[in-house]
């Protein structure tokens, strides 16, 4: 009995080749032509740039990272060792794709020397933190 000729052989492994990459394409352009809307961790992306403090006052600068405008929603101070919320700033702002807001949360003392988590959320979900201290 013989076996397969060469050609046969090449085109054979030629075909399967095609077919496996044909699957792939399929399955990754599927997942990749998915809409911001329906992939949310895309469509809002935020970072806090820095934190400052003028008395009782928290500055929280806030980065939009994505070109599309995002709102942020709460604004959070939480005590790093207790994981206690010290304040809160439930008004929501639209950051513009690109620019840098500043975000300012009162508290009702002045923080003692410790350390801090500053947390931004924003409409749909994502979160940003920023730990900070006080010296």
């Amino acid at each position: 009995m013989k076996g397969v000729s060469p050609i046969i052989a090449t085109v054979l492994l030629i075909l399967i080749s095609i077919a496996t990459s044909l699957i792939l394409w399929n399955w990754v352009s599927s997942t990749v032509s998915q809409t911001p809307s329906e992939l949310p961790f895309l469509s809002e992306r935020v970072r806090i740039e820095a934190v400052s403090i003028e008395g009782n006052i928290v500055k929280i600068y806030v980065r939009n990272l994505v070109n599309n405008d995002v709102r942020v929603g709460p604004v959070y101070i939480i005590n790093g060792s207790s994981g206690l919320t010290l304040a809160q700033n439930l008004s929501s702002v639209v950051v513009r794709g690109g620019d840098v807001i500043e975000v300012s949360v009162e508290l009702k003392m002045l923080l003692p020397r410790g350390v801090y988590i500053a947390k931004v959320t924003t409409a749909r979900g994502y979160e940003a933190s920023y730990v900070f201290a006080v010296t």
